[in-house]
């Protein structure tokens, strides 16, 4: 009976003493705090994708704006060309990065020469010919650009299946040049 209170006070003993349970608590902690900070890093890249795509959209549609007075059918081509050159060249020449650029919402170089009138979300493109015309609410048709960039961001820690909908971005524009 005596070796059976021994190893009872010798289990109270061992229970109250309090030194190993920091390290517990960190062998606990430490894996959670790890993905919240691996969330954290990864968000922050996605925010700052998102804000070059951002500037790079504007970069190429301030281009499109400053010189898309003169576009027609015959210069449509280098004007799609370079629009999607200034956006490759904010962004660089990652692989996972498709730009496509409009003009009057057509791949078609012919369409450039047209002036049309947008409504809506998403726009409705309304042909008014090779002249301006009046459209609803006060507004002279006119040409545009629509400059889309798509990019499928690839985390620095977390997997990819992990919050997925936060890493596709899909931006775009629509410009009036003329």
């Amino acid at each position: 009976m005596k070796s059976t209170t021994k190893v009872m006070i010798h289990a109270f003993r061992l229970a109250r003493q309090r030194a190993g349970s920091a390290a517990v608590e960190f062998a606990i902690v430490f894996p959670v705090m790890l993905v919240i900070l691996a969330a954290t890093v990864d968000l922050g890249f996605a925010y700052y994708q998102k804000s070059r795509v951002g500037s790079a959209i504007s970069a190429a549609a301030y281009y499109a704006v400053r010189n898309g007075a003169t576009l027609t059918s015959l210069n449509a081509d280098l004007m799609r060309t370079t629009l999607e050159g200034i956006v490759r060249s904010t962004l660089g020449m990652s692989s996972n990065i498709t730009v496509s650029v409009l003009i009057n919402n057509s791949a078609n170089a012919v369409d450039a020469s047209y002036y049309f009138c947008v409504s809506g979300y998403p726009p409705v493109y309304t042909s008014t010919g090779l002249t301006p015309a009046s459209c609803s609410g006060n507004v002279t048709s006119g040409k545009y650009v629509t400059i889309r960039v798509t990019e499928q961001l690839q985390p620095l820690i977390l997997s990819t299946g992990f919050l997925s909908n936060v890493y596709g971005l899909d931006r775009f524009v629509v410009a009036r040049v003329s």
